[in-house]
């Protein structure tokens, strides 16, 4: 329980870095590079890798990582455009909503998972609860439309992404250095296509500025352990893996939401409020379903 704890504070600490980058006026792509570059080496150092140890990383993790560190780059993206202009509570459900993707994939490849009329219950509890949480009317502008579009894009690839952890996790990565190892892969992955960006700015020596090394740090070692506790959490809690996966966005968003409203007022409506007390039920539900 400790690794899914750790996991659910890891994610949030990501997105309230975000919102502080606005407040001191730090272009988002400084930290979001120097981040994925701290996760990886900090994925080689836990898992205490040498040069050679790298070279014998198996082949079938190599294609997972790929993707999935490919695919963090983009969404890390607009999970950051989004924090800035839609507000924490809005990012958040377009994150986590993706939920439903590795839940019911669990499911299928999961010896130890298996489908429950309860579990789909708890599975509508949550996604209305997240719904109703962040539900805001919008006027038809350029800007609200695209607004409005982020949710769909981070539904699709983060979904895809966090099934390939889950299928990495069930068949590849059983302990905790493995999955020191897997994060120092992807991150990996991900910091290369972070250095095909820098080519593409125009002040690089920017990147180097104390706020964007301080922001990207703690981006970098929240990344790794979002990461790196929640596959942990899913072998540590070998049943019910698919309410491990809700409970862990769930749990997300109703951190986050909190401290949208508490810290940074963002305002909120009646259904968000109603959303807010639903988030708490199920997160309740969850905890004493596992």
């Amino acid at each position: 329980m400790l690794y899914l704890l750790l996991s659910i504070i890891s994610s949030v600490v990501i997105l309230i870095i975000f919102k502080v980058t606005e407040k001191y006026d730090i272009p988002i792509i400084h930290p979001i590079i120097i981040n994925y570059f701290i996760a990886s080496a900090f994925g080689f150092y836990n898992a205490g890798l040498t040069p050679a140890d790298v070279a014998n990383i198996p082949l079938n993790w190599v294609w997972p990582a790929a993707i999935i560190g490919s695919i963090f780059v983009f969404t890390f993206f607009l999970i950051g455009l989004s924090t800035r202009k839609a507000g924490i509570a809005l990012t958040t459900v377009a994150s986590k909503m993706s939920f439903v993707f590795p839940m019911f994939f669990s499911i299928l490849i999961d010896d130890n998972d298996h489908y429950t009329h309860t579990k789909l219950i708890l599975l509508i509890m949550a996604i209305v609860a997240v719904f109703l949480t962040v539900f805001k009317k919008r006027r038809k502008s350029i800007e609200s439309l695209f607004i409005m579009l982020l949710p769909a894009m981070l539904f699709v690839f983060l979904g895809l992404a966090d099934s390939l952890i889950k299928f990495s996790q069930t068949f590849y990565i059983k302990n905790p250095n493995a999955s020191s190892t897997f994060s120092f892969l992807l991150f990996g992955f991900s910091a290369i296509w972070s250095i095909v960006l820098i080519f593409f700015q125009k002040n690089r020596a920017t990147i180097l500025k104390p706020k964007a090394l301080i922001s990207g740090t703690l981006m970098g070692l929240a990344n790794f352990g979002s990461l790196y506790f929640l596959i942990n959490a899913l072998n540590e809690l070998l049943i019910n893996n698919s309410i491990v996966i809700a409970l862990n966005n769930t749990g997300v968003v109703l951190t986050s939401v909190i401290i949208a409203l508490w810290f940074f007022r963002e305002k909120v409506t009646l259904l968000n409020k109603i959303g807010i007390m639903l988030s708490i039920i199920t997160f309740v539900v969850l905890m004493v379903f596992l």
